[in-house]
């Protein structure tokens, strides 16, 4: 018995944390962050992270939000990012995980690798057919730098897609790029860096087709092209705000 409770004693302090960290940013701020070993985080506005380094591992949770992970190499204790129904590791790398319920992909989780290697994988509470995936569909892959994924909320995920190191580290510079992005979809983004006093009621007008790079925190600028690169015309409102209307 003594023997039992030494060894259920010892694993208890194995799971032990040895670092905790909670970090969040608040609407339209950006942070950075250094780890106790050397490992280098920057996060996006509105999220929330949670850190735990533990002997054998060290984890991440990305509760909402957006993060650039600049990971030192230890074999010995890999790190995790939890996101919604998916894990990512890696031993040592750059990445960035985004994972929202707003902006242009709400509930899906991305991964962009900058550096290095990471595996994404479904986390599996239970088996596939209970959640419905078909056979066949991919549990997990692997990214290398100049590769994205991106898995909806249920985990499933696509198809690994090129990306260029500009558009990787655009947030991270302050600009919003856009490619074939839903109106709509591009507005829920720019709120999430502040009000942006843009209203669209018209299903059709939301649903335009938006490209372009556009600076974060001139969102006047980005209303003012709007009639220039879609069919539409501003409308001041009673209240302030600017809601945007088809051409006649």
């Amino acid at each position: 018995m003594a023997l039992g409770g030494g060894w259920l004693g010892f694993g208890y302090w194995q799971q032990q944390p040895r670092f905790v960290q909670a970090l969040t940013t608040a609407r339209g701020q950006q942070i950075s962050a250094t780890l106790p070993d050397a490992s280098a985080l920057q996060l996006d506005t509105a999220t929330r992270l949670d850190v735990a380094y533990y002997r054998d591992r060290r984890e991440a949770r990305l509760a909402r939000g957006q993060a650039l992970f600049q990971v030192t190499p230890d074999a010995a204790r890999p790190f995790h990012v939890f996101a919604g129904p998916m894990r990512i590791t890696v031993v040592g790398t750059r990445f960035s995980v985004r994972h929202t319920q707003d902006g242009p992909s709400p509930g899906q989780v991305s991964v962009v690798v900058e550096e290095g290697h990471v595996r994404v994988a479904r986390i599996r509470e239970d088996t596939t057919a209970q959640r419905g995936f078909a056979a066949g569909e991919p549990d997990s892959v692997d990214l290398v730098a100049g590769q994205a994924a991106v898995a909806d909320a249920q985990g499933r995920i696509g198809t690994v897609t090129r990306t260029s190191a500009a558009t990787a580290a655009a947030w991270r510079r302050g600009r919003l790029v856009l490619d074939d992005t839903p109106l709509a979809a591009a507005v829920a983004e720019f709120e999430r860096y502040g009000d942006t006093g843009i209203v669209i009621t018209n299903p059709a007008v939301a649903a335009l087709r938006l490209n372009g790079s556009f600076d974060l925190q001139q969102v006047g600028v980005f209303k003012r092209a709007l009639p220039q690169a879609l069919p539409v015309r501003l409308r001041a409102l009673p209240d302030g705000r600017t809601e945007v209307v088809a051409a006649p």
